[in-house]
């Protein structure tokens, strides 16, 4: 259904076009006074943005009896749990296993550190869940929250209050029904750091509000955490034009401050994970497991790497082959429309956004909006990979597009009649019912995205089963015959690996076998072959 959303709205919007000429004026009256109750709730800015959070946090939590917790099940995902459960025991990273081969996996440092290969903070958010809730998806939860918040307060900086809150508005798909909200794959943390970045700067630089200065150096520092690439994209020409627009000392002192205390962290994070301050854990990863770089400038590694029983790099070369070519000038504005897709909720909102790139290019409002947004399109041309998530600093900026292309086409009038008024309106509406139905529909189905994943979304349960019919302490070896994807990668283990219940190892014949068997004695060993059978077999 999704595929056709934008179709239905724009059959809806006619249904309602047709409608408003015959509905009686006590029906219009209604629903002008229905906008100037939320122009007066727009004006209460805090309650609006803070309504907004927990508007998405509730909604979230009441279908959990329908739409329950998300399963991982995509590499990166076990990755960041894995951070986030070292996190919540109080330690940056674990120390390599003695044995680690047998549990090498995607995405997972073993040497010189078992750890994560990714930055830190949203692991940091999910270990905050795990640790006050007792699940790492509810960090996701509170982080996918506050965006919701965050974005209509960055927004009210830019916006009159009530286009801030409609803003707002089409954000909330991204917020509650996304990825974002519905995986461990990230993307709410780093879109919160951007849109502290985006909301302080307009109020230092036009507002005069210098105390802001502490929240953009707070959101500097997050987008760095999240993803330092995409958040130095963002933070160069923020800082530029800041300091163009002041210089003053109660301005930079309170950056420069929050700044170098969150480099330092970082360098920290980096030697406690690599050894070297300067050395970033995907950076390590990158040279002990794989070929093709992040970015297409960079040569493919002709170094030896680990092997492994899934065929990535056939895939990752072909991608990267792609952005070397031609086929980027396709391939990249596909990713772009995904994008977009995620971040509006709807492709509807594209429309008024490209009829008036023009106006919204030369306006001096939305100017540095479009400015950073046509920095990212030109940075993510250089990367191999483009995923919704990569641009997760620009949501503030690209929901701002949307709103002041929709204040353009408010003012649209045709034979003296508000066309535009009723379409601003109308789009909103049909948008809601849409989204509603469709989600509902998913939802009642369990066709979420969450829910239609690969089949390692299982393992969870598998352990459960298996605790269950068989109380103690096991080891399970898996065994891979042909598996096209790393997708199916079951070897995930949680930060401690000699605690757990259940451990997940790679099955490297009987002979090396013998050696972890003898590590753990009383525990009892199975042999797992997903490609034949989801059941266990005793070893």
């Amino acid at each position: 259904m999704r595929s056709h959303q934008l179709v239905y709205c724009v059959v809806l919007i006619g249904i309602f076009g047709a409608f408003a000429k015959v509905a009686p004026a006590r029906l219009r009256d209604l629903w002008r006074k229905f906008e100037r109750r939320l122009s007066e709730l727009a004006r209460h800015k805090t309650l609006s943005w803070v309504g907004l959070s927990v508007l998405v946090l509730v909604v979230r939590a009441a279908l959990l009896p329908v739409w329950p917790i998300p399963k991982p099940s995509i590499y990166d995902e076990f990755s960041y749990l894995l951070q986030a459960d070292t996190f919540a025991h109080g330690r940056l990273i674990n120390p390599p296993h003695p044995l680690w081969q047998f549990f090498e996996s995607t995405y997972i440092l073993q040497q010189p550190t078992y750890a994560s290969r990714f930055p830190p903070a949203p692991a940091m958010a999910m270990a905050a869940g795990q640790l006050i809730f007792g699940h790492p998806w509810f960090g996701v939860w509170l982080s996918a929250g506050l965006l919701a918040g965050i974005l209509c307060w960055a927004l009210q900086g830019w916006l009159p209050p009530g286009w801030a809150l409609y803003g707002a508005f089409i954000g909330l798909n991204l917020c509650l029904f996304s990825y974002w909200m519905n995986s461990y794959w990230g993307g709410a943390v780093t879109a919160i750091g951007g849109a502290l970045v985006i909301g302080a700067w307009v109020r230092i630089t036009r507002a005069k509000r210098w105390r802001y200065a502490w929240l953009f150096g707070i959101g500097a520092v997050i987008v760095i955490l999240a993803r330092p690439f995409e958040g130095l994209v963002l933070l160069a020409p923020a800082l530029i034009t800041l300091a163009i627009a002041d210089r003053s000392a109660r301005v930079w002192l309170p950056i420069a401050l929050i700044g170098i205390t969150g480099a330092c962290w970082f360098a920290y994070d980096n030697y406690r994970v690599t050894g070297h301050p300067l050395r970033l854990p995907y950076r390590e990863y990158y040279d002990q497991y794989e070929i093709v770089p992040p970015f297409s400038f960079m040569p493919i590694s002709t170094a030896p790497r680990t092997l492994r029983p899934f065929d990535l790099e056939s895939r990752n070369r072909e991608t990267y082959d792609n952005a070397r070519s031609w086929r980027l000038l396709v391939d990249r504005p596909m990713d772009w429309l995904v994008l977009l897709r995620h971040y509006y909720g709807n492709l509807i909102w594209l429309l008024p956004v490209a009829a008036f790139a023009p106006l919204l290019w030369h306006s001096q409002r939305t100017r540095f909006a479009a400015i950073l947004m046509a920095i990212i399109g030109a940075a993510s041309l250089i990367e191999v990979w483009w995923y919704p998530h990569y641009a997760a600093p620009f949501a503030a900026a690209l929901l701002m597009l949307a709103v002041q292309s929709m204040r353009h086409l408010r003012q649209w009038a045709h034979s003296g009649r508000a066309v535009g008024h009723f379409l601003v309106g109308a789009m909103a509406v049909s948008v809601l019912v849409v989204t509603v139905v469709s989600e509902a529909r998913a939802i009642v189905t369990h066709r979420t995205m969450d829910q239609i994943q690969t089949k390692n979304a299982n393992k969870g349960n598998a352990e459960q089963a298996l605790l269950a019919s068989r109380p103690g302490h096991h080891v399970i070896f898996v065994r891979y015959r042909q598996v096209d994807t790393a997708h199916d990668e079951w070897i995930y283990n949680s930060a401690d690996i000699d605690a757990a219940p259940v451990i997940w190892a790679r099955d490297m014949g009987r002979t090396e076998n013998a050696r972890l068997i003898r590590y753990y004695p009383g525990r009892s060993f199975w042999l797992f072959e997903p490609e034949e059978s989801m059941t266990f077999k005793p070893y």
